[in-house]
């Protein structure tokens, strides 16, 4: 009776030793495809900050401040808010602005997976 006590509890052992690296692997796996998806939005926001840059830039806004936050909702659905501020646009005719802000919603599409709002400032 003995003996059959001791290899059912070796048996257990093995079968809960087996559920957990099981779950373990899971999570780490889990985890590692989570952070690389993190790291490949981020870049796209990098990106998309700096084509931006480039279009203020060549647009004639040189040095502009160029801000992006994201906010999560209840549901992780994202809104992305761009506040570009610059001196200038205080002069800035409202079809400059308008088109300015119609480039940066279709950089957007392109690098974004969320919503965005957009504001201007000076």
């Amino acid at each position: 009776m003995t003996g059959r006590i001791k290899l059912f509890t070796i048996i257990a052992a093995v079968i809960v030793i087996s559920v957990v690296l099981s779950v373990s692997v899971k999570a780490y796996a889990n985890d590692k495809k989570g952070r690389e998806y993190r790291e490949a939005i981020e870049r796209s926001e990098a990106e998309y900050i700096k084509d931006v840059r480039e279009y203020l830039n060549d647009y004639g806004f040189k040095n502009a401040g160029v801000n992006l936050t994201k906010e999560y909702d209840k549901d992780r659905n994202v809104t992305y808010k761009l506040v570009v501020n610059h001196h200038s646009f205080e002069y800035a005719s409202d079809s400059k602005i308008r088109n300015m802000e119609n480039c940066f919603y279709e950089k957007a599409d392109e690098y974004l997976k969320g919503n965005l709002e957009t504001e201007f400032s000076f």
